[in-house]
């Protein structure tokens, strides 16, 4: 099966980005009921608004024509609490070019033919199209309206609360009312848009001696809010300008020495930026996170740094503050170069992993001043590749996300604990890694069979689906395999993928960085080989993962890996040796790597003030 949610990753308008960030929230049983019902609320509701229209020709009558209203007013509320949710078949309608206001003037349109079913309602009928073409004008306008403020509104200071949801808060309610914009334009002007035509259809059922045109007043409600709201619009243009210089001169006075450039795929922060949270947060030199694209920011974990949505380059220039002297890149965004052009701080590629994927020796490293790896492995991956950089542009700092996992087995009791942990399919060829796809269902069954006393934990990559609906499959049925005995991570939003590595006694996965932080507890690796290469070309082309047991995509040798990883372990001690070749010799540890190495592009030149 395909879930709609992956839908969530169909691109939409940076407005409504912002107006999904500002309002997410925890899902009320009205909200949820509203997930499941939006794909059948909109058949059902267009399949019986075409036989209410047809039986209304048939059997004329006012019943008809409050049965429509009924079945509309149901349609209008599953449709905002929807749209307000984010659900995923939202982003589907979306992506076929039905947006709510389509959505709306479909279900006008058949009312329409309800209500000009019966020729004595001709001036009812000639009144809901003026009503109704008011409010589809009007709605277009607000979409407009967010799409020019949002387009010259200035950056904004991103605040999260302790429960976990998220507000804007900075500069007074400047930012929360570009929120409300924002979601006027998304859909929520969806309730405000009904009423107009509903208070016309009521009016004219209720008093029907009344002349239709008088009717048309009630499309002076929706012409106020919406003059009303251009005006705020205005006003509030405005006040961002002022708001902006306000944000200024709060960061400044944080006298930040570094920013985290955040521009990446709609939601990739949740695995790219996350993780490097709680090292950036324990080190000595202050920043903060300069994000690009609105969807980033509710994915962004709790933390203490500043938060900063810049949507436009000018933003940028101008967040580079006089005390900035490095920015981190966690990742190739396609906006990078908005910032590298700036040859006054120093520029440095983090990254969001280290493995043997080709992602980990970019071509594009050569624009940054430094690029830090995780230990002498990374070095060599670059040099490998072809990519010639000079030793002094790579610092190792070891995988800071590492610093709080146990060395050696398992302590305590409880039942064997095998992780699976595939990487997603990845975005070109040359980085198609994953064993989810082809191998994933088939590994769980048998890790159940071989050992049905042990605890199959699994945790996908949360990209995983991004451009293969089989992906999305393969997980829904492991899924189902596990519940209840077994833990499907997803199904636990608290457990971390260093929870995760800390309760393994085994790893199962495949050329990813998962293995490179497992490492670090120096317990077994099983590594999939989905491409079916062979142990040694496998081991030649992945050298990480020449300390692991290499399983073909016939898992014929799945029970082998089981017994010798849980056993004997015989790669035991290359494991060792591959460990300070691919995280360095570290004798203070990674944390204390990855402060000194901020410590040192962050430092000021002598003679400037601190």
């Amino acid at each position: 099966m395909i879930s709609f949610d992956s839908f969530r990753r169909a691109p939409v308008p940076e407005y409504e980005e912002v107006a999904r960030a500002f309002s997410r929230r925890g899902l009320s049983s009205g909200v949820r009921l509203a997930q499941w019902l939006a794909l059948p609320a909109f058949a059902v509701s267009s399949l019986f608004g075409v036989l209410l229209a047809v039986g209304a020709w048939v059997w004329p009558g006012g019943g008809t024509l409050l049965a429509a209203a009924l079945l509309l007013g149901v349609a209008v509320w599953v449709d905002a609490e929807g749209t307000r949710c984010d659900c995923g078949v939202h982003r589907l309608f979306d992506t076929l070019g039905l947006r709510a206001p389509v959505r709306a003037l479909i279900r006008d349109l058949w009312l329409l033919a309800v209500i000009a079913a019966e020729p004595d309602r001709a001036g009812l009928a000639a009144v809901w199209v003026v009503v109704v073409a008011v409010t589809q004008a009007l709605w277009h306008a607000r979409i407009a309206t967010a799409v020019w403020l949002q387009r010259t509104a200035g950056p904004l200071r991103y605040r999260q609360r302790e429960e976990g949801t998220f507000h804007w808060s900075s500069g007074g309610s400047v930012a929360d009312r570009h929120a409300a914009h924002y979601r006027a334009a998304v859909g929520s002007w969806q309730v405000e848009a009904w009423f107009a035509p509903t208070a016309t259809l009521v009016a004219a059922l209720a008093l029907p001696g009344v002349p239709p045109w008088w009717w048309t007043l009630f499309a002076l409600v929706p012409l106020a809010v919406g003059g009303v709201r251009a005006r705020e619009a205005v006003r509030l243009a405005g006040a961002s300008r002022r708001h902006e210089q306000e944000l200024y001169d709060e960061l400044s006075a944080l006298g930040p020495r570094y920013l985290v450039y955040v521009s990446l795929s709609a939601g990739q922060a949740k695995y790219i930026v996350n993780q490097w949270l709680p090292a950036l947060e324990t080190a000595t030199p202050t920043g903060f996170l300069l994000v690009r694209e609105a969807s980033q920011l509710s994915a962004i974990g709790p933390t203490a740094l500043p938060i900063v949505y810049a949507p436009a380059p000018r933003h940028v220039e101008r967040l580079t503050l006089p005390t900035v002297r490095a920015a981190l890149y966690p990742a190739y965004g396609e906006r990078n170069g908005q910032l590298l052009r700036n040859p006054a701080i120093k520029h440095v590629m983090i990254l969001h992993g280290d493995s043997d994927k080709a992602t980990s020796a970019n071509a594009m490293a050569r624009a940054f001043d430094e690029v830090w790896v995780a230990g002498p492995a990374g070095v060599e991956r670059y040099r490998d590749a072809g990519v010639d950089l000079p030793p002094e542009r790579f610092v190792i700092v070891g995988r800071p996300q590492t610093a709080g996992l146990a060395v050696g087995p398992r302590q305590g009791d409880g039942p064997t604990v095998v992780l699976y942990a595939p990487t997603f399919e990845g975005f070109y060829d040359q980085t198609t890694h994953t064993s989810l796809e082809t191998m994933g269902p088939g590994i769980v069954a048998g890790i159940q069979a071989k050992l049905p006393e042990a605890q199959v934990w699994f945790k996908p990559h949360p990209a995983s689906g991004v451009s293969r609906p089989g992906m999305l499959r393969a997980k829904a049925e492991i899924a189902a395999m596990l519940r209840p005995t077994d833990v499907f991570v997803d199904d636990h939003p608290d457990l971390t993928l260093p929870d995760c590595l800390q309760a393994a006694d085994v790893l199962i996965s495949d050329v990813s960085s998962v293995v490179t932080d497992f490492l670090y507890t120096e317990r077994p690796v099983i590594a999939c080989d989905p491409a079916g290469l062979g142990e040694d070309a496998f081991w030649e082309h992945y050298p990480t993962l020449r300390c692991a047991y290499v399983l073909d995509p016939s898992l014929a040798k799945l029970d082998d890996c089981l017994a010798e990883a849980l056993g004997p372990d015989p790669l035991r001690q290359r494991r060792l040796e591959i460990k300070r070749h691919v995280l360095g010799d570290l004798p203070e540890g990674p944390l204390a790597a990855f402060n000194q190495a901020l410590e040192n592009v962050t430092g000021l030149p002598q003679g400037l003030p601190q």
